[in-house]
């Protein structure tokens, strides 16, 4: 460095002075020691402010470039974006002058660079001359589509439905909380039990249906939920149509659903009645409206009857990420600048609840390939397994949540169906819950700065 040998050209001629003098060794002495001293305490106070400038700049850089990402649509609006933010995080106050930030986009990648020029302290004694640093932050640019795929079954009830209510609230709150980043985030939300509710999307994938037989206001009319296909398309994104189609989900009259009065008061839990039983609230489609979603995130309801299939669930979420039918929202796959995330939660174990009804029917009818409640939940944890490792090869982000659950096959299951172990959350209680949501959220909203 130019100032080292400035010093060292300083104190060279300044021994040769002392070797002259008369004084003795006495100040020889004291000039050798007097120029690692003087060396250090000037380079320790000089690069200290140095390092601290350059420490500051990265951290303006970053927050400008993330602003201009998250907020601009043109160069010349990021660029803007980009000084405004810097501004505010290199404040007058501290060392140095910056210049101003410059900014370059490159596909996805927005570059922002800068310098802070110091004046030396001790050094400049010696002639040295300004100090400039130099950093540069590079953001990826990208679009969110999310698919929240939440537990609605009957042991959710009470507690542990508000607290998912609110922890599903926290993420979509702080998911919205940029508003500039609402044009390019979409969010779905799909409640599952024994099946999932498609909504008004049913009729277009249901054939042979008339409408006046659908009502999802009428729990005596078909609601909107569906079977499961048979494997292997039930494990698959592959739309309907060639002999892959679905059908009507209606809990039959029986023994142990006596009706045509049908009573499914969510209160009633395992004493309602009616051919919806196990049939959750409708599929909330990709949507930037928060006003959509909030109202979704209230209308959650846990019903009894039926069991949990998060195999189910969870292969209704990559529907709804997917551009194929029945639903159509969501961009292709390859979208530059686009992340795909599914959040798979549960609070039990895969399987049936009794016998009843569900999206593989009942466990009797063998549609599983067994007719023992005991080896169906084996096979259902393999399907859920199969979905992960599709929707993973898709390119899908996969988050996943247990909560308020002692088992342990269950855990290693959703453990190893996250897209890495650090996307597993184990939450055992509400508070912990709306904390892994929050976690969640603050990771997908932070634009990844990669320098």
């Amino acid at each position: 460095m130019v100032w080292l040998d400035k010093v060292t050209s300083y104190f060279v001629h300044l021994l040769c002075g002392v070797f002259r003098s008369q004084r003795g060794a006495v100040i020889i002495l004291w000039a050798l020691a007097t120029v690692p001293i003087v060396i250090g305490v000037g380079a320790a106070v000089d690069l200290s402010r140095a390092y601290m400038a350059r420490t500051r700049l990265a951290f303006a850089l970053d927050a400008a470039g993330l602003a201009a990402g998250a907020a601009g649509e043109t160069e010349t609006q990021m660029q803007a974006i980009a000084e405004q933010y810097f501004s505010a995080n290199y404040r007058p106050e501290l060392p140095g002058t910056p210049s101003t930030p410059n900014l370059t986009v490159n596909g996805g990648v927005i570059r922002v660079t800068g310098t802070v020029t110091l004046e030396p302290t001790l050094l400049r004694l010696i002639g040295q001359e300004d100090i400039t640093v130099a950093a540069a932050a590079e953001v990826l640019r990208k679009g969110l589509e999310v698919a929240l795929i939440l537990d609605n079954t009957g042991s959710m009830k009470g507690s542990k439905l508000a607290a998912l209510r609110q922890a599903s609230q926290s993420l979509v709150d702080v998911l919205f909380e940029v508003p500039e980043l609402q044009s390019n985030l979409r969010v779905g939300i799909v409640p599952y039990s024994s099946s999932v509710n498609l909504g008004a999307a049913a009729l277009s994938v249901v054939s042979g249906v008339d409408p006046s037989e659908f009502d999802p206001s009428d729990d005596e009319k078909w609601n909107g939920c569906v079977l499961a296909r048979s494997y292997p398309d039930d494990v698959r994104d592959d739309p309907g149509g060639g002999g892959h189609e679905w059908f009507r989900f209606l809990f039959e009259s029986a023994s142990d659903n006596v009706w045509p009065t049908a009573d499914m008061n969510p209160a009633l839990c395992n004493n309602s009645t009616g051919p919806n039983l196990g049939c959750p609230t409708p599929v909330t489609p990709l949507t930037n409206d928060k006003t959509v979603l909030d109202s979704a995130v209230s209308a959650m309801e846990a019903w009894c009857r039926g069991g949990t299939f998060s195999n189910v669930g969870m292969v209704w979420g990559w529907r709804v990420l997917s551009p194929e039918a029945p639903y159509t929202d969501a961009l292709p796959y390859d979208t530059p600048g686009f992340d795909k995330v599914a959040i798979l939660m549960t609070d039990g174990v895969n399987g049936y609840f009794q016998s009843d009804y569900t999206a593989y029917e009942r466990v009797s009818a063998g549609n599983l390939g067994t007719t023992s409640k005991s080896a169906a939940k084996t096979i259902l944890n393999n399907r859920l397994s199969e979905v992960c490792t599709n929707m993973k090869a898709a390119g899908i982000i996969i988050y996943t949540i247990t909560f308020s659950l002692n088992n342990e096959t269950t855990k290693s299951i959703y453990r190893n169906c996250a897209t890495d172990p650090g996307k597993y959350f184990d939450s055992g209680n509400g508070t912990a819950l709306d904390q892994a949501f929050r976690d969640i959220a603050e990771e997908l909203i932070n634009l990844r700065v990669s320098r």
